[in-house]
Parts: C-alpha cells; sequence; structure tokens
C-alpha cells in the first residue's frame, strides 16, 4: 500500500469515529485581574541573579508574608536614606471581557536617581528587583483552568504557592495553566528589570504584562506557533512540520493521531505514539507533510487524543493555515530535525543557477551563515531578505534560527546545534528539489550576524576555526561578562565567585582570541550604537591585534545599532566576495599558532587537533604549535590538556608526518582507517603516549557530550525525559520552563527507571531524606538516609551536609554512550524549588557541574549556596570546588 492510499484510509477509519469536540463551561465564567497593585521596592540585584534567589525580603520570610503597610520601610542599597517602602500603582488593562482580562504594568522609581548611579556603575545599575501585588477574580459556578501569560517575567506566587520560570522573553508559548475555585486568588509578581532583555538606552522603568485567559479543557493547539514548510515552485521544500500542544485538563493525555481534514495537503504522526501529556504541559507535536491535491494551498488537520485510563476518543478542533509559495531563487523556508528531536526550521537561499555556467562543476560552493540578533524570528522579512542586495553571492545563503528568536542559549549549545542541523539539511533539500545549480560544500563556513549574531559568530569563529574560512560580526557584543558587568551581585566568598566566572567562560571570547589567527575577520559597529556599545568592537580588534593577527576594521560615523542595508555595506560586500573567492583548499594557518581550549565541550578542531580532555577543568588549556618551514613536523607544548587527536574532517591544510609532543615523538597515521582512531594521553608522569584503546570512552570517563556545566543537559540526542515519582508539580515546571524558553521537548515519566529512556539525557526530579546514590561508577556525591548529603573533595576527604530546610542540590551524573542525567533534589519543598531554579534557562547565570544550595540562598543566593564547582574527566571534584 503507497503513502497516499494509507493516509487516505487512515481518514476514513477516524471519520467513522464520531467524536464531539471537547468542551465545557465556557461563557458561563468569567476573569479579571486587578488595576490596582500594592509594590515594595526597589532592591539591588545582579545580572542575572534572580536566578539564584538572591531576594533579599526572603530574610523576613518573603514578600507574600508582608502585609502592604506605607508606613513600613526595608533597608535597601538603592533607595534614599538606605530605605525604601510600599507605594500603590496602576495598571492599564489592554483586555477586559468574561473569559480573557490582561493588564500591562509599567513601574518606576522617580525618587532613585538613576542617571547618577549609571554615571558610576554603567547599566549595572539599571538592573532592580522589585514585588508587585495583585488579584485575579474568578467569578464561576466551580472550578475554572486559566492559561496565565506572563510576559517579561521570571517568578511569581499565586495564592502563597511558587512559580519560577515565567517568560521573560514574552514568547508565549507555554503558559502556566492553573485550576482556581471562585473567588479572588493573590498574584505576587517578581520585577526584575533584565538590561539584556528591557534595554539599557530606554530609561529606567520595568514593564511587564498578565494575560489569563479561561480554557476549555483538553487538548488546545497553538496555531501561531505553527511550523511549516514553504511550497517552492511546485514541491515541498521539505516534509517536516510542528505545532504545539497543551493539556489544559487535569487529567493526562495521550496524543493518538493527527489526520487531514481536506486533501490539499496529507499529514501524518512523525512519530509512532504514545505522546503523553501531563496536565497543563505543553509540548512540540512533530508531523509530515505531503502534496495532496492541492486544490488549494491551504493545509487543515485536527488531532485526536484520549485521556489516559479511557477509551474514548476526543479530537481537537480544526488547524487551518496557508502554506507560503515561493521560487526556488528565493529565500524559502526548509524544516529539519534538531538534535533534540524537535522540528525547527531556517531559510535557505540557493546560489543562483546561472553561476552553474562559471563555477567548475568539481568546486562546491561554501555557505554564508548569517545569525539573526535578539529577538527576530528567522522567517520575518527584516531576516530573510537582509543579504537581498548581494543575490549574485557565489555561496549558500543560510539564516538558521537557533530555535528561537533568542537563538535558544545565544547561539552556544542548544542554538548552535540548531545551525549544525540547518546546513546538515542542505543535501536533503538538493535531493528533494532535483537541484541542478552548484553543490554545497559543508564544511567551509563565512559566518555573518549581527548584534547577538555578531556575538554568535565571535563563538563560531573561536571554537569552530576549521569549519570558517571568514567571518564578520557586525554590531556584536564581545561576551556576556562585558555586555553587561557583574558588580551588582551580592558579595560572596573569592571562591564561589571563580566557580561563577568559569562557569561562563565559553562566553568569554576574548579568551579565545588565538584559536583563529589566520582567518579572515571584518568588524563593523556604528559610532553611535547606544544597544551595543562600540567598546565592544574596538576591544576585539585591540585583542586581535595582540595575538599577532588583525582584523579589517570598519566604525560606522553617526551610525547607530541598526539601519536598512547594515550587512550589505561595501565593505562588507567586498569582504564577502574576498572571502568566497578563495581557493576551498587554501590553508590559512600561520607557522606558528596557539589553541585553546575550555572543559566546555564546545570546541572543534583548529589546524585538525581536537582536545578531547583537559588535566583541571579549572583552568584553560592550551597548545602552541610551531611547524617546520616544510609543515611535516609540529613542535607541540602543552598545557592542562590530558588528552587530544587529530581529524582530518574540517580540516582543510595539510596534517603533519610527525609530532613532537612535550619532547616526545610521535608518526602521524594518515590513512582513512587511522584518522579519529588514535589519542595522545598524557602519562601519570607527565609523557604522553599514542593510543588506539578506545575502552576509555566509557561510563567512567566523562567525555564529548558529557563535558561542561549543567547545560550540557542540552546535548540531548532526542527529547528529554523528566523522571519523578514524588515531585510532580516541580517536573511540570521543568518541562515548562524548556519548552518556553528552548522549544526543548520533554515527557515527564514517573516510573523512575534508571536508564529509561535508550536516548536523550535525564533529568531526576527527587525529594526527601532517603538516600540516592549513583550508579555503576563511584560518585563523589552522595545523599545518604537520615543523615544528609555528601561531597568527596579533590583530596578524597568527605565533606558533609546535614539534612535542614531548604538544603537541596543539583548535578550532572554520566549516562551511557556520552548521556547524562540531571538531578535535581530537595530535602524539602523549599530546598527542591532552590535547586530547580538552577536548571539552565538563561545565559549569563553561571551554573557549574553541581551546586548544593541552603535556604540562605533564598536571599544571598549563590553566595548562600554550601558547595559548587566542578567534575574533572573521571568524575572526581575538582581541585578549586568550593566547599564549606
Amino acid at each position: 500500500m503507497n503513502l497516499l492510499k494509507s493516509l487516505l484510509l487512515g481518514r476514513l477509519l477516524f471519520a467513522e469515529i464520531q467524536v464531539p469536540y471537547f468542551e465545557r463551561g465556557k461563557g458561563q465564567a468569567s476573569i479579571s485581574i486587578s488595576k490596582n497593585w500594592q509594590v515594595l521596592g526597589p532592591f539591588q540585584i545582579g545580572t542575572r541573579e534572580a536566578t539564584w534567589g538572591a531576594d533579599p525580603l526572603e530574610y523576613f520570610g518573603g514578600f507574600r508574608t508582608l502585609v502592604y503597610d506605607p508606613q513600613v520601610y526595608f533597608r535597601s542599597s538603592l533607595g534614599v536614606n538606605g530605605t525604601v517602602g510600599w507605594f500603590t500603582h496602576q495598571a492599564e488593562t489592554i483586555t477586559s471581557d468574561r473569559n480573557v482580562s490582561a493588564v500591562r504594568l509599567t513601574v518606576r522609581f522617580p525618587d532613585i536617581d538613576w542617571e547618577f548611579l549609571q554615571s558610576i556603575y554603567g547599566w549595572a545599575s539599571l538592573q532592580y528587583q522589585a514585588w508587585a501585588r495583585g488579584e485575579i477574580v474568578v467569578n464561576a459556578e466551580g472550578t475554572t483552568s486559566i492559561a496565565l501569560f506572563t510576559d517579561s517575567l521570571l517568578e511569581f506566587w499565586i495564592d502563597n504557592q511558587s512559580y519560577f520560570g515565567g517568560d521573560l522573553y514574552a514568547y508565549r508559548r507555554a503558559p502556566l495553566i492553573v485550576h482556581l475555585v471562585p473567588g479572588s486568588h493573590i498574584i505576587e509578581l517578581r520585577l526584575v528589570r533584565d538590561v539584556r532583555a528591557m534595554g539599557g538606552a530606554s530609561g529606567s522603568e520595568v514593564q511587564v504584562q498578565l494575560k489569563s485567559q479561561i480554557t476549555v479543557g483538553g487538548v488546545k493547539i497553538a496555531e501561531d506557533k505553527l511550523i511549516l514548510p514553504e511550497f517552492v515552485d511546485g514541491k515541498l521544500a521539505s516534509q517536516l512540520a510542528s505545532v504545539p500542544t497543551r493539556n489544559e485538563d487535569q487529567r493526562w493525555v495521550e496524543v493518538v493521531g493527527i489526520r487531514s481534514v481536506d486533501d490539499s495537503f496529507l499529514v501524518f504522526m512523525h512519530r509512532n505514539p504514545p505522546f503523553k501529556l501531563a496536565p497543563g504541559q505543553t509540548r512540540p507535536l512533530s508531523f509530515q507533510v505531503s502534496s495532496g491535491s492541492l486544490r488549494t494551498m491551504h493545509i487543515s488537520f485536527d488531532i485526536m487524543y484520549r485521556f489516559i485510563g479511557s477509551a474514548d476518543l476526543f479530537q481537537t478542533g480544526t488547524i487551518s493555515s496557508e502554506i507560503r509559495s515561493t521560487t526556488i531563487q528565493e529565500p524559502q523556508k526548509v524544516t529539519f530535525l534538531h538534535p533534540g528531536g524537535i522540528v525547527s526550521y531556517a531559510i535557505l537561499r540557493p546560489p543562483l543557477i546561472k553561476l552553474s555556467s562559471t563555477v567548475p562543476n568539481d568546486r562546491p560552493l561554501p555557505i554564508l551563515l548569517n545569525l539573526h540578533g535578539a529577538g527576530l524570528e528567522a522567517d520575518s522579512d527584516q531576516v530573510r531578505h537582509m543579504l537581498d542586495e548581494v543575490s549574485n553571492l557565489q555561496a549558500w545563503v543560510l539564516f538558521p534560527t537557533g530555535v528561537t528568536p533568542w537563538s535558544g542559549d545565544d547561539w552556544h549549545i542548544w542554538g548552535f546545534a540548531d545551525v549544525e542541523a540547518a546546513i546538515a539539511a542542505i543535501p536533503n533539500w538538493i535531493d528533494r528539489m532535483a537541484w541542478n545549480g552548484p553543490q554545497v560544500d559543508l564544511t567551509r563556513l563565512l559566518v555573518s550576524g549581527h548584534s547577538n549574531g555578531g556575538q554568535g559568530t565571535w563563538f563560531a569563529l573561536t571554537h569552530q576555526p576549521d569549519r570558517v574560512i571568514g567571518a564578520a560580526p557586525v554590531s556584536g557584543y564581545s561576551s556576556i561578562q562585558s555586555y553587561v558587568p557583574y558588580v551588582f551581585w551580592n558579595e560572596a566568598d573569592p571562591r564561589v565567585n571563580f566557580v561563577l566566572q568559569s562557569s561562563l567562560v565559553d562566553y568569554r571570547h576574548e579568551l579565545f582570541i588565538d584559536n583563529f589567527a589566520g582567518i579572515p575577520v571584518l568588524q563593523q559597529h556604528g559610532r553611535t550604537d547606544d544597544n551595543v556599545p562600540v567598546y565592544h568592537s574596538r576591544r576585539m580588534s585591540q585583542l586581535i591585534s595582540q595575538s599577532k593577527w588583525t582584523s579589517q576594521y570598519v566604525e560606522l560615523p553617526d551610525i547607530g545599532h541598526w539601519f536598512d542595508g547594515v550587512m550589505t555595506t561595501k565593505p562588507l560586500r567586498d569582504f564577502y566576495d574576498s572571502v568566497l573567492s578563495l581557493d576551498g583548499n587554501n590553508e590559512n594557518l600561520p607557522q606558528h599558532f596557539r589553541i585553546i581550549a575550555s572543559a566546555s565541550g564546545n570546541s572543534g578542531s583548529r589546524a585538525g587537533i581536537i582536545v578531547d580532555q583537559l588535566t583541571s577543568p579549572d583552568q584553560l588549556g592550551s597548545v602552541s604549535v610551531e611547524s617546520s618551514l616544510i609543515k611535516s613536523i609540529w613542535n607541540m607544548k602543552t598545557c592542562n590538556v590530558d588528552r587530544f587527536h587529530l581529524s582530518r574532517r574540517d580540516f582543510r591544510g595539510t596534517l603533519p608526518a610527525v609530532l613532537v609532543v612535550d619532547g616526545s615523538f610521535f608518526d602521524v597515521p594518515y590513512t582513512p582507517m587511522d584518522e579519529e582512531q588514535a589519542w595522545f594521553v598524557r602519562g601519570l608522569d607527565d609523557s604522553w603516549v599514542m593510543s588506539r584503546d578506545r575502552s576509555w570512552a566509557s561510563i567512567r570517563q566523562r567525555y564529548g557530550a558529557q563535558l561542561g556545566t549543567l547545560d550540557a543537559i542540552l546535548r540531548t540526542q532526542g527529547h528529554i525525559t523528566i523522571n519523578t515519582k514524588d515531585a510532580m508539580m516541580i517536573a511540570s515546571q521543568i518541562a515548562r520552563n524548556l519548552y518556553q524558553y528552548f522549544a526543548a521537548d520533554s515527557q515527564i515519566d514517573t516510573s523512575s527507571s534508571i536508564y529509561a529512556p535508550q536516548r536523550g539525557n535525564v533529568i531526576e526530579v527527587c525529594s526527601g531524606r532517603h538516600g540516592w546514590n549513583s550508579i555503576p561508577i563511584l560518585y563523589p556525591i552522595v545523599i545518604k538516609p537520615g543523615e544528609g548529603i555528601s561531597v568527596r573533595d579533590a583530596a578524597g576527604r568527605e565533606r558533609s551536609y546535614a539534612f535542614e530546610n531548604g538544603l537541596g542540590a543539583v548535578f550532572l551524573t554520566p549516562l551511557p554512550e556520552e548521556r547524562l542525567k540531571l538531578v535535581i533534589w530537595g530535602v524539602d519543598d523549599a530546598g527542591l524549588s532552590n535547586a530547580a531554579r538552577l536548571l539552565p534557562l538563561l545565559t549569563g547565570v553561571g551554573q557549574p557541574d553541581f551546586v548544593i544550595v541552603s535556604r540562605r540562598s533564598a536571599w544571598m543566593g549563590a553566595a548562600g549556596a554550601l558547595a559548587l564547582g566542578f567534575f574533572d574527566h573521571n568524575w572526581n571534584v575538582s581541585q578549586a570546588s568550593y566547599l564549606s
């Protein structure tokens, strides 16, 4: 039976099931959000510090315990006379009807001399926190389900229940589903002004938006987040599609199928059931699309589901959307699978077909990779037409999304995995479209980007240098740490600060400049840019010159952050042409070069050298290379490197015949059979050996995708499984936050099977005073029943922390095949909540490999942690980790 017949049969089978649309009670209830709010603040907060807690009011039991009293004041480093108090404020009503209520709350603190603070501390002084209290009123006969959208919020409370994560970037992808009884419900908002999200040149106000919407129960489809490929010259550019499905009920749901409503386009599930949704959970449902009768360019479908434990089937409302049509020479949306198991997309512009007459058949063209700035969708006109003025480039042009408008994690682990998946999708497009134009070279990237994409360009250049033939960071910031300084964080032990900053080292592009010596770079920046100050480009230009390399530096007078044509100025056009005209085998390696590597696992090769493991994760590793004049011998000096190998996959030059590693001589294997099967390993006596033994890559060694801090959990191959037996609310929060901030898919599993599933990373959520111990390795963190949590330090001594209220921990553990488990544990609800906050959501927070938090973390932030630090390649705690 062919595909079309099977799909049509599936439609008939579904049609035989007469299932009414599931709905109840809508129209009988009403909801409203108050206009009047009680506000207390402002208080000091550091860049991205709120994730760690750091709320001074927690010292008094939390804002939720405080009664409004304009005569009561609290100590604050920002207030006049060192104190701040209460005041009332009115919100602006945006929407008000029976089923939907939305307000915008804009709070200012005019008594604070922000201008003076900024003159001393810069943008860091414009970050602060405050609290606001209002109410949600439900008029109904019984419990009512509400979808709550929380734009620009990271944390809030409803009726003394904490909810962390919110929606700082206003994605509106995964609202909180709450079930409220009739009456008034107190809602308390933690207002955190974040310069990266809210701007540094637009004043000192903080603005948030709340929207509450009565839901109808069952499964809701977020039609506005539908991802579809485009129709290109009579063909779908790809077949994968995705739509968010949200369970608005209090029961578990299983999606059992998807069906076409008309035959213009046919749809079917991309993966086999079960596809389960926990109560309140939103997951992206992947499906495949194929052309049908094409009577219209609209795709219409609905989704079939059942409540677990019931045989009754229900269906969602019909989703209908137009599939955009374009031509093969225009920018077009192509969909593909992200390594995390979700459907993503990129905008692809193939080279002009007429170039085939001028480009030799044996010369595939490189890819011009353009990384968008923060807050932009790749399929917006602003992005997809950004390079229209250079339509005749001898390159494939690719605009990846990074999965989200904020490119996931600023184009690093999650975002750059999307870039690599988009690149890998081009050959599939070539086959599908029967493309007869110039072919593509997937190993040669000319990387460009604006703003946050400029920062992403620095990341690609410093961490994947063998693949980059040229780079053009435009108006990009040099690092998170330099963008908005961290001076307002709570004071902490110097070693705590060391661990925090070391956790962010991969965002410190300034430290990795040596990695791209020999690669052409053009920097462009507007001199009057008040979004990303020109200092960033000037500083990088200076540092490049001090690394014995150079960049072409272009500073545009009287130009700000953005203008039409910012990516196609004459210097950029000339740069593109110059780099793209270079021979594909051109070797740009200097005779003397240096490689800098961190313990993050984010680095590719430079000159074919890949550092697999560092001796200590507490400092950067380096390899200094001096090649002979004929380049057949490389003399290498290493520092803090324990294992490396050579790879010709991305290196376009010639590998040496002989390596001299810290005085030890080795013949280099050349044949393809030997490639990447020989490792150079530092022995116990500091001498080097060459080994072909692959048994080292076991669960007892930390390597590959397991490297890095807590955000290494994002290197999942397939969806993330969240295991829990006794912490369903936190598990749901984690699933919601992963989808909100990364569009990442996760499945909640209450069986708590240690090794299930066979693919993907795992997050284990647990609480209580019962024990926890790792599997087959001698792991340094143990939770002892009835006693406490212990950590074995680098010297083998055991540090113990007795059970107390608010104690919690978060740490990485190994699973087979380079997979990871992230354990989130708390002795009680408070401890579990404190630990769960450290799930990676925002860049710049600085979560290391393990953290043990105390109740003091609620007001002291990272300074209240009992222990935090790193694991080395043997899964032992590193020497410089902090253990109180």
